[in-house]
């Protein structure tokens, strides 16, 4: 190969990658194409490396019980495994089942959780997702039923 045939090869791979660059920066380090669940990291490496990986599904099946209902005003939330999850990640709401959720749990290593003592008079609804190794999270998964906490026994009801 000529010295030339090597800028030809060179030069359009570095503008590929400059475009890459610049799709990151207006995108944010992490693209999603949400139609296949495909997540693209590009890694800032010398050798201009970029990683997909299937992103995990949602947990299935969660499901909020209370934990104590005659006892505690604690809730126990529950789902199924996700393959190759490494910790889960908890979330709450106190408006509706589509409201706005805040996270209240991170780096959970079993397939349930159980919250600290919780809002009388307040609904709650959990959601979850499943994380593998430290780049890559699931969407939420879909919300439990209501729960309700009491300020009497039982504390604890799911209507």
């Amino acid at each position: 190969m000529r010295g030339d045939d090597h800028l030809r090869v060179a030069v359009p791979l570095a503008l590929a990658l400059l475009l890459v660059a610049a799709l990151v920066v207006l995108v944010g380090a992490r693209a999603v194409d949400a139609a296949t669940n495909w997540a693209v990291h590009v890694a800032s490496t010398n050798s201009g490396e970029a990683h997909a990986q299937v992103l995990p599904t949602a947990p299935a099946s969660p499901a909020a019980s209370c934990a104590a209902p005659t006892t505690s005003k604690t809730i126990k939330v529950t789902w199924s495994a996700v393959t190759h999850a490494t910790t889960y990640s908890v979330f709450e709401a106190t408006t509706s089942a589509t409201g706005t959720y805040s996270s209240v749990a991170t780096g959970v290593t079993t397939t349930s959780w159980t919250s600290g003592t919780l809002t009388a008079g307040t609904n709650y609804w959990f959601e979850v997702t499943a994380l593998i190794g430290t780049n890559w999270t699931s969407v939420k998964s879909a919300a439990t039923g209501e729960s309700t906490i009491n300020s009497s026994n039982p504390f604890c009801i799911q209507p």
